[in-house]
C-alpha cells in the first residue's frame, strides 16, 4: 500500500490488521478447543464418581451384586474341604458337627476374602478412572481459562482497533493540517522583511 493510498483509505490498513488478529484468534481458539470440549465431558464422569463415593454403601451394594466366586477362590475350597475331610477321617471323627463346621468355617473365610478381593480390584480401578478424569478435567479448565484469556485480549485489541479505525480519517486529516502548518511557519520564517531602503 502506498503512502498515498494509505493517506487516502486509512481504514485499510486497520482492515487488514484486524483480519490477521481474527485468524490467529481463530487458530488459537481452535487448538485448545479439543482440550477443553474432553475437560467438559470430564467433569460429568467425576461428579457422578463424586456422588457414588459419597454413598459408599450403596456403592458396595451395587458391586457385590455382580460378584461371582473366582476359580482360584474354588480351588481353595476345594482343596481345603478334601483337606478337612481327610484329617476328620483320619481322627475319627468324619461326619462330626465339629469336623463339618470347620470345614464349613475355613471354605467361608475362602469366599469372604475373595469376594473383598474383588471389591478391593474394583475400588482401584475406579480410582483409577478418577485420577484419569481428573487429568483430563485439570488439563480442560486450564484451556478453557486460556481460551477466556484469548477472548478478552481479542476483545481488548478489536476494540482498540475499532476506535482508531474510527478516528483514522480525521487523524490524517489533523496530520495534514498539522504539516501544512509547519510548512507553512517554516516559509514564513525564512522570509526576509521588506527593506526601504
Amino acid at each position: 500500500m502506498s503512502w498515498l493510498s494509505s493517506f487516502l483509505h486509512p481504514r485499510r490498513g486497520y482492515d487488514a490488521a484486524q483480519g490477521q488478529l481474527d485468524k490467529y484468534y481463530q487458530d488459537a481458539q481452535g487448538y485448545q478447543k479439543p482440550y477443553m470440549d474432553q475437560g467438559q465431558a470430564a467433569y460429568g464422569n467425576l461428579s457422578d464418581m463424586m456422588k457414588s463415593l459419597l454413598d459408599p454403601a450403596a456403592l458396595q451394594s451395587k458391586w457385590a451384586s455382580g460378584y461371582q466366586e473366582s476359580d482360584a477362590a474354588k480351588n481353595l475350597e476345594n482343596t481345603a474341604t478334601q483337606h478337612g475331610l481327610n484329617a476328620a477321617s483320619s481322627m475319627g471323627i468324619m461326619g462330626s458337627t465339629p469336623a463339618l463346621q470347620a470345614i464349613q468355617q475355613g471354605t467361608s473365610q475362602i469366599s469372604a476374602a475373595d469376594r473383598q478381593q474383588y471389591l478391593n480390584d474394583l475400588m482401584q480401578k475406579y480410582l483409577s478412572g478418577a485420577g484419569i478424569a481428573q487429568g483430563i478435567y485439570g488439563t480442560g479448565a486450564n484451556a478453557a481459562n486460556n481460551m477466556s484469556g484469548n477472548a478478552m485480549n481479542m476483545g481488548q485489541n478489536a476494540a482498540q482497533m475499532a476506535y482508531n479505525q474510527q478516528n483514522a480519517g480525521g487523524n490524517s486529516f489533523g496530520g495534514l493540517l498539522g504539516m501544512a502548518g509547519s510548512l507553512g511557519s517554516g516559509l514564513v520564517s525564512q522570509m526576509k522583511p521588506w527593506s526601504f531602503a
